[in-house]
């Protein structure tokens, strides 16, 4: 979850816009966290996988 919230943040710096639409690529396996933030809507995750 520190990647999203970090993610956040660097959006906030830009403030445009009021919709962001976040993806985090890994070449690995997501934690528990961001996996349910993902069926809430809150992030796309990407795995290598998912590229090919």
């Amino acid at each position: 979850m520190d990647e999203l919230d970090l993610l956040r943040e660097y959006a906030s710096v830009f403030g445009k816009g009021t919709v962001y639409h976040y993806y985090i690529f890994s070449k690995g396996d997501f934690t528990e966290g961001l996996r349910e933030a993902q069926v809430r809507g809150e992030v796309r995750l990407v795995t290598l996988q998912d590229l090919y």
